[in-house]
């Protein structure tokens, strides 16, 4: 209970240090994706990164530790106000940084969101990060949350394509791409031509898609080049031409 506590009265830039500073201590155990990412960092060169839906940085967060260790550059998309200032908050002086002010659509306009209100302390931790444009999304939640509308919050949204992102991004071609966006996942991802990016891993969630949407999305990554599998909670996408994937195929290939 005291440290649930303490943990709620520190920043999300004083908990990144802290995970920061643990793991080089031998302290803190790397969540799958995370060392997914730091592999790609140290034996791929990846440097640049495009992270929509990025919270407060820190929340269940697959690059926080990354960027932390190796400074990574990039671009952070996230269109609630709160965490938008405690995003740049947890990366203030970081160079090299664009932070954007959006969520992202099939067009450009503004658009509601929803949210939960947690200032009560009485939500799980998770309810956080679930900020969405679809209200039959977030009333989804309420197999979770005991009566849930009464949490429920709007907000009217700034919204941008993926085309208008890039022209806004610090890297138009950015070597990591993470998108968490509560059921908007595969509309996003959608509008990349991975087939003329570079990147080399990109980091998504399944969990609110349909099979179908699942499917073409995976079926378009794999048209440009990457790999497909689950890494907990997270869906990734690994590109085949990698060290890290022929490290990773040829480690799965001795464990069978």
């Amino acid at each position: 209970m005291i440290r649930s506590l303490a943990a709620r009265s520190l920043s999300a830039r004083q908990k990144s240090n802290i995970r920061s500073i643990a793991y080089s201590l031998g302290g803190y155990t790397r969540r799958p994706v995370e060392v997914l990412v730091e592999d790609l960092v140290l034996l791929d060169g990846a440097r640049t990164f495009l992270q929509i839906g990025a919270n407060d940085g820190y929340l269940s967060d697959p690059l926080n530790l990354a960027i932390f260790r190796h400074r990574l550059a990039g671009t952070f998309v996230e269109p609630q106000s709160n965490y938008f200032r405690e995003l740049q908050k947890t990366y203030r002086d970081f160079p090299g940084m664009a932070f954007l002010q959006y969520a992202i659509a099939a067009e450009s306009g503004t658009m509601t969101m929803y949210t939960l209100d947690c200032s009560s302390g009485r939500l799980p931790g998770w309810a956080h990060g679930v900020g969405t444009l679809s209200q039959q999304q977030i009333r989804k939640f309420g197999d979770q949350i005991d009566d849930i509308e009464s949490y429920i919050r709007s907000d009217e949204v700034q919204c941008i394509t993926v085309p208008d992102l890039l022209d806004r991004a610090a890297h138009r071609d950015p070597d990591i791409i993470v998108v968490d966006a509560e059921g908007f996942d595969h509309l996003i991802l959608s509008q990349f031509d991975f087939a003329r990016l570079s990147t080399k891993l990109v980091i998504y969630e399944t969990e609110s898609m349909t099979r179908a949407d699942a499917a073409d999305l995976a079926n378009k990554l794999e048209q440009g080049g990457f790999a497909i599998f689950e890494a907990e909670q997270d869906t990734v996408a690994l590109k085949r031409s990698t060290e890290t994937f022929r490290r990773k195929n040829a480690a799965s290939s001795k464990a069978a």
